[in-house]
């Protein structure tokens, strides 16, 4: 714990950390964004579990984008790079929603017509339900293992390659 605390007290260059923010909020929005529809298609015209292929692709993309955006480590880029894959994973997930919402419904818009409804869209828990919906069905179980061993290690893997 002491050596956390003294790598957090480590300084680091403020053009360097307004960069990495930048492009780790650019890139988990554009990426998960198209990632998402990647998804999407994955999971609704395939089996869902193959839209595990996506996680992978998005954590590739991601990694190396957060990778390359700065010039001098400090553990804060690790910590926000685990931050930000798990933003693209909800942006992913609401981006896969929406384009489901706009198929049945025709118009996803309607779903931000009142401020609950939006409320309700945009709640992170009905993105990472592999973390909280069990049911005794194998497909859902598989899933959500994969799903959870996958975030779980990928976050990992993300926070080592920030490291140089």
């Amino acid at each position: 714990m002491k050596h956390l605390l003294y790598e957090l007290k480590q300084p680091f260059l403020k053009s360097d950390m307004r960069r990495f923010l930048f492009e780790g909020f650019l890139a988990s929005i554009v990426f998960g964004g198209f990632i998402g529809a990647f998804e999407f298609i994955l999971a609704n015209f395939f089996n869902p579990i193959f839209a595990i292929i996506a996680f992978l692709i998005l954590f590739y993309f991601l990694a190396d984008r957060l990778y390359r955006s700065f010039s001098q480590y400090h553990i804060w880029y690790s910590i926000l790079a685990v931050f930000f894959l798990l933003f693209s994973e909800y942006i992913m997930g609401l981006t896969s929603y929406l384009l489901f919402e706009q198929i049945i419904s025709g118009n996803a818009l309607n779903l931000f017509s009142d401020f609950w409804s939006a409320v309700l869209v945009l709640n992170p828990l009905l993105y990472f339900q592999f973390l909280w919906f069990w049911i005794l069905d194998f497909e859902v179980i598989i899933n959500n293992l994969l799903q959870l061993l996958f975030t779980i290690y990928f976050s990992y893997l993300i926070y080592q390659r920030m490291k140089r």
